[in-house]
């Protein structure tokens, strides 16, 4: 994804403090890409997105986790290095209107960002 560098993804991680301890097949920046990519494509769940997302890797060895591997590896990332990128613009900085964004991406990691905004964010 070039719109959220490699970079940014794994300065949240470790600022949440949500980086993977041991080696795994889901690493951490890997599903946070996952979780990014299933705001795009919400009607074929992880499963689906794990294959549209590894599709151009024919050939390659490539995990195949189950739908329930996804959702673990979910709830191990959290919420936490979402909101993180939800208050930045991974390409500028910090964004200069948290309040509105603040925790859509969050939501999308089945997190709860504790407070309504006016635009229902």
């Amino acid at each position: 994804m070039q719109l959220v560098p490699f970079e940014t993804v794994d300065e949240a991680l470790g600022a949440s403090r949500a980086v993977q301890t041991r080696l795994r097949d889901l690493p951490s920046r890997v599903v946070i890409y996952l979780i990014l990519a299933a705001c795009l494509f919400p009607e074929v769940g992880y499963p689906g997105v794990w294959r549209k997302h590894t599709g151009a890797l024919a050939g390659l060895p490539v995990a195949m986790p189950s739908a329930s591997a996804l959702a673990q590896a979910r709830r191990r990332v959290g919420a936490k290095p979402l909101r993180w990128l939800s208050l930045s613009d991974p390409l500028r900085g910090p964004a200069p209107n948290r309040a509105r964004r603040r925790g859509q991406l969050a939501r999308a990691a089945g997190g709860r960002s504790g407070r309504h905004h006016p635009d229902g964010s």
